[in-house]
């Protein structure tokens, strides 16, 4: 069963946060946030975020800068006015959910929260894309919430992105048709 949005609650990760109880399928993934989350963000290279559902920590995501080819990404996305090379990106550099909450909306949750920070980053700094170097095991997931292959190669990772600025002007024009609709 989907867990609804508003049931969750985030935070940074901070030295004194319990943490104990968390394990993902990934052991990279735990590793990770056992032994490097608190550091990296100490020498501002990411931040973590935690997500709770009542005092469980029940999934992470980490953020870092970035930025992706314009070249890399369909012609239907970005700007073609747009006179650089690189777009200004948000990238999701990690992301897992506690394997005994898998399939519940944690991950959705998760990506929400990263969207919403990326608009709100976006009134201050440069930032259209979403990024992501996804495992080969999650790509239908982010592919499912509107995610694309960039043209990158990488024998580890498949790159991801996702024009959220896009997103956003089209949901305001569903909005402005819908509200034509009303006269």
């Amino acid at each position: 069963m989907k867990i609804p949005f508003n049931q969750f609650s985030f935070s940074i990760i901070d030295p004194n946060t319990d943490i104990s109880g968390f394990e993902c399928d990934n052991p990279d993934l735990n590793d990770f946030l056992y032994t490097d989350a608190i550091h990296y963000q100490e020498e501002r290279l990411a931040v973590t975020r935690l997500i709770h559902l009542q005092n469980n920590v029940v999934g992470y995501f980490t953020l870092v800068s970035d930025s992706i080819e314009v070249a890399a990404i369909h012609s239907d996305d970005g700007n073609f006015e747009y006179p650089y090379r690189r777009y200004p990106a948000l990238k999701i550099a990690r992301l897992a959910t506690d394997s005994h909450y898998q399939k519940q909306g944690i991950g959705r949750a998760m990506l929400l929260k990263t969207m919403q920070i990326a608009i709100v980053l976006s009134g201050y700094i440069g930032v259209r894309i979403l990024t992501v170097d996804s495992k080969h095991d999650s790509v239908e997931f982010y592919e499912k919430f509107g995610f694309k292959r960039a043209t990158r190669k990488n024998h580890e990772t498949i790159s991801l992105y996702r024009d959220f600025h896009r997103t956003l002007c089209d949901i305001q024009d569903k909005r402005e048709e819908s509200d034509i609709t009303k006269y």
